[in-house]
């Protein structure tokens, strides 16, 4: 999306408060039910803003997703560039790290792509695609070396338990969440991807394997 020429008038954050706007509207609202006017006066400002930075409601969206994933994004192919280092569990921190701030965004990512046909899924895709592909494709690496993993171990059954330990926190029922005391905070995040570090060197991986 290509913004209007001109000079915006409105302080030096506008356009930083339009996103943190979309981030909490998009996921607490269908796509269709967040109006212009709304995201505009949730970040105290006006639709012409939206218009100056973003040309839509559309782009808005897209460039959210864009720019609360591409840290994660890039982190990832700064690992699959990296041959012979195999990091899952370094994968896990970084994922967690980028999510740690935004808990329910991976619940917006699953309602998008469970309805091929809405807005939200076209704009959700490409980004969604491109993290899916690079995730399994590092797992794919790691599962297909066979000593690196523990004895016994099923590929693709540890492929489904590793993305399953990406994926359930972010979408659990909340009051599965309440009834085990937790709280998908940064800290408790932190936490888990250390947990996960270890039950996956110890019990999918060699420990010296894609740690080294």
């Amino acid at each position: 999306m290509t913004a209007l020429p001109g000079r915006p008038k409105g302080d030096s954050d506008t356009r930083a408060r339009l996103i943190h706007a979309a981030r909490c509207l998009f996921v607490a609202q269908p796509y269709t039910k967040v109006s212009t006017r709304l995201l505009a006066s949730h970040a105290g400002t006006n639709a012409a803003m939206i218009r100056y930075y973003f040309v839509d409601k559309a782009g808005l969206f897209e460039s959210m997703i864009k720019e609360t994933f591409g840290p994660l994004l890039e982190q990832m192919r700064q690992i699959l560039s990296q041959p012979g280092e195999l990091k899952i569990a370094e994968l896990f921190t970084r994922y967690y790290q980028v999510m740690g701030p935004h808990p329910d965004l991976p619940k917006l990512m699953l309602r998008s792509m469970l309805d091929p046909q809405s807005t939200e899924n076209r704009l959700v895709a490409r980004v969604f695609a491109e993290f899916m592909q690079g995730a399994i494709q590092l797992i794919g690496q790691s599962l297909q070396q066979p000593q690196h993993l523990q004895q016994g171990v099923d590929a693709q059954l540890a492929r489904l338990s590793l993305i399953g330990l990406a994926v359930f926190p972010f979408i659990a029922p909340p009051q599965t969440l309440r009834s085990q005391g937790i709280e998908l905070s940064p800290e408790f995040l932190t936490r888990l991807a250390q947990h996960n570090q270890r039950l996956v060197s110890q019990g999918i991986f060699k420990t010296a394997s894609p740690e080294s």
